[in-house]
């Protein structure tokens, strides 16, 4: 019973997981374009980079309990999280050398304008990754927890 809870949770979470990178996706391409107009509509809180650390979390959260538990009670593959941890490393690494939220220069040596246009492009792709990594590991525990647990 209480693995038939955790295989529930684990679905819904993964389910979770790729709506919530597929929200990133959307944010890191579309908030250059969008950020004048929010404090028109009262959402400035979205430009705040303690937002987008949330989120980050959130999500890493959420996968170590996915990925842990497709592991090691469904399909014992290491290519969903191998994935995300991917996707994380791009977000990851687009913040820290190309995004900055201050006006000073980047870490690169870039101009600030050319570091956000490859944010633009590194950010998204690594949600999209971490997105493409839940669906495979629900895909992946929903097959083989049929044919393991009988967790219908």
């Amino acid at each position: 019973m209480i693995s038939r809870l955790k295989h529930n949770l684990a679905i819904r979470l993964d389910l979770i997981g790729f709506s919530a990178s597929t929200i990133c996706a959307v944010h890191c391409a579309l908030m250059p374009f969008i950020l004048v107009s929010l404090p028109l509509i009262g959402m400035e809180f979205l430009a705040n980079p303690a937002v987008e650390l949330f989120f980050v979390c959130t999500s890493i959260l959420i996968g170590i309990f996915t990925f842990r538990h497709g592991y090691f009670n469904h399909h014992h593959r290491i290519y969903p999280f191998a994935l995300f941890i991917t996707g994380l490393t791009l977000i990851f690494s687009g913040h820290y050398f190309f995004h900055g939220h201050s006006h000073e220069e980047s870490f690169s040596g870039l101009s600030d304008l050319n570091s956000e246009i490859i944010f633009l492009f590194i950010a998204p792709l690594g949600a999209v990754m971490i997105g493409t990594a839940h669906f495979i590991n629900r895909k992946l525990s929903k097959t083989k927890a049929e044919v393991k647990c009988n967790c219908k």
